[in-house]
């Protein structure tokens, strides 16, 4: 027979949940998306809810503060996205990344579907700075679709 010992000492220490704690902010990379099927801005939200541990952390702006915006992402599939992109000043001197569509905007990097979304932030770098030090050289940018 085992005796086991009763009485408040003989409860185990309950554990403490660790505190989480934010990654130090190395960088914050603020991109406006535009269009998007709900599958995709789905998984761009779930991207952008991973990246905020990490040393590159994204954050989603509105339409209505698109001036912040560092990198703004558009659906060139959808006509809608493209006749507002065709007549938006503010495409100006701002990184634009367009997902498919006939062409895209001068200057901005053209990408066609699949696009591996958890590749994001290595996009969005590549976009900013193709010689970025956050940007890890392992991985390819490239669709192995």
């Amino acid at each position: 027979m085992i005796v086991l010992p009763i009485g408040p000492e003989s409860e185990p220490e309950r554990a403490t949940a660790p505190t989480s704690r934010p990654a130090p902010l190395q960088s914050t990379l603020r991109v406006l998306v535009y269009g998007f099927s709900p599958s995709e801005r789905e998984l761009i939200q779930g991207i952008v809810a991973l990246s905020q541990r990490r040393p590159l952390r994204l954050e989603l702006t509105r339409s209505d503060d698109a001036d912040t915006a560092d990198v703004i992402l558009l659906d060139g599939a959808d006509a809608k996205v493209m006749a507002w992109a065709a007549k938006a000043s503010m495409l100006v001197g701002k990184t634009v990344i367009q997902v498919d569509g006939a062409s895209a905007p001068h200057g901005a990097t053209h990408l066609q579907r699949p696009i591996q979304w958890p590749k994001l932030p290595s996009l969005l770098l590549q976009a900013l700075d193709p010689n970025s030090p956050l940007l890890s050289t392992r991985q390819s940018l490239t669709s192995t679709f």
